[in-house]
């Protein structure tokens, strides 16, 4: 009888689905489109100080510059935490329409966005240490015009992007 009961146990363990070990299901909002494009090997590289001609529809890599050869259009707002770091700037086209952009980084990273010659203000971020391959999101509201983004304190020498209106 015992043993009926363990085997009754074991089988009803196998079925309960399998609880997420990192954090990934618990960032502010969704990114699972994000981790996707993360996740898809032909993903477009392009070296930092570039200018591109269409954003991108899914997950861009970029490959910065090493700290100190690092160009920006604005300094960055925040200094790097940790040493050595890349960074660099990618000048994007006008945005097709006005509205909220969203922003997500495979690595721990600052960001900094310019448009119109200022630093655009963030409207929510959410970000998250123990999701493997995906570290931030930022939402800002932008207008439709061209736009800089910048990346600073970068410790791998690529980082993963996506840039998107939200839907």
């Amino acid at each position: 009888m015992l043993r009926s009961f363990l085997v009754a146990v074991a089988l009803i363990a196998l079925l309960e689905p399998v609880a997420a070990d990192d954090g990934c299901e618990k960032f502010a909002w969704s990114l699972a489109s994000e981790r996707a494009a993360f996740a898809a090997a032909d993903k477009p590289a392009i070296a930092a100080g570039e200018t591109l001609a269409a954003l991108p529809s899914g997950a861009l890599l970029i490959r910065p510059q090493p700290g100190a050869q690092a160009s920006f259009a604005m300094p960055p707002e925040r200094k790097p935490r940790t040493e050595p770091w890349h960074g660099g700037m990618v000048r994007l086209p006008a945005l097709s329409k006005p509205g909220i952009y969203q922003i997500t980084l495979s690595e721990d990273a600052w960001i900094d966005v310019i448009e119109n010659g200022r630093y655009a203000r963030s409207v929510g971020s959410t970000g998250r240490g123990d999701c493997p391959g995906m570290r931030k999101s930022v939402r800002l509201d932008l207008d439709a015009s061209p736009v800089v983004l910048q990346v600073s304190g970068v410790s791998p020498d690529t980082i993963a992007v996506t840039f998107a209106a939200v839907e």
